[in-house]
């Protein structure tokens, strides 16, 4: 039955023989053969990858579709597998990303968009249940403030924010910084100029080479009216990251109105 002469393609046979029996440990085994038989093969992590997933053993099926991905970043199948592994681990906002890229590279998939919306279903729901005081992890704060954010609740992700600040403002660091400009940006959303300049004053004093801070405030000063301070975050954001549209334009436009008033 086994032949230590089988190519790679013998072996993925057989596998596909088990996998469409159902006899996913199996297919797995032939699988992992013809894995060893050609090892830059992406096909052969793609159907181990689901095998894997069908037998519920998903941190091997997330490990076997990101070396699909990497070996073939352009294929569908890869980002396909590696969302429905991530969503099977509970990391919605991560399966998100990986159906989002399926659907970048085939935009009329009706079955990815289907996993696409569960996903994003099944992240907001875990986000809308869990309670601001009770979470201890900065980083998991944080990324429930941007499910918020993505849903259009810029208050409730503002309290996620600023729950993720209070739990590093003792010892602040780069994330810190990014917390409140994340603030920042739920308060640009209901144009609260003025709390989004106190927001990127904080995360600029933590780390001064923060272009988005600098945009941020560029922008809130627009909206106060306060030209010339715009035109010179613009001019920061501009030397801290050169070459970006947005920055130059805003620059132009602050700088024409400084003058003119």
């Amino acid at each position: 039955f086994f032949s230590p002469t089988m190519s790679a393609q013998e072996y993925k046979n057989k596998g596909n023989e088990y996998f469409k029996a159902q006899k996913y440990s199996e297919a797995i085994e032939w699988y992992t053969k013809a894995v060893n038989a050609d090892p830059n093969n992406e096909t052969l992590y793609s159907n181990r990858a689901a095998s894997y997933s069908a037998c519920n053993k998903n941190a091997e099926a997330l490990a076997d579709a990101e070396k699909c991905v990497a070996l073939k970043p352009t294929w569908v199948k890869g980002h396909f597998r590696k969302g429905i592994a991530l969503c099977k681990l509970g990391r919605y906002d991560e399966a998100v990303a990986a159906y989002a890229k399926s659907l970048e590279i085939e935009p009329t998939n009706k079955d990815i968009q289907a996993k696409y919306n569960e996903a994003r279903d099944l992240m907001k729901r875990e986000a809308e249940s869990k309670s601001v005081t009770k979470v201890t992890d900065p980083l998991e704060a944080k990324q429930v403030g941007n499910t918020m954010f993505k849903e259009g609740k810029y208050e409730d992700a503002a309290k996620w924010y600023s729950r993720a600040i209070e739990l590093t403002d003792k010892n602040p660091d780069e994330n810190t910084a990014i917390f409140y400009t994340n603030r920042a940006a739920c308060n640009a959303q209901q144009h609260l100029y003025k709390s989004v300049i106190a927001d990127c004053n904080a995360a600029i004093e933590i780390n001064p080479k923060l272009s988005k801070a600098f945009m941020r405030r560029a922008m809130a000063h627009e909206g106060l009216e306060k030209w010339q301070k715009a035109a010179d975050d613009y001019k920061m954001v501009m030397e801290l990251e050169p070459g970006g549209s947005t920055a130059s334009e805003g620059y132009r436009r602050a700088l024409k109105f400084a003058k003119d008033f």
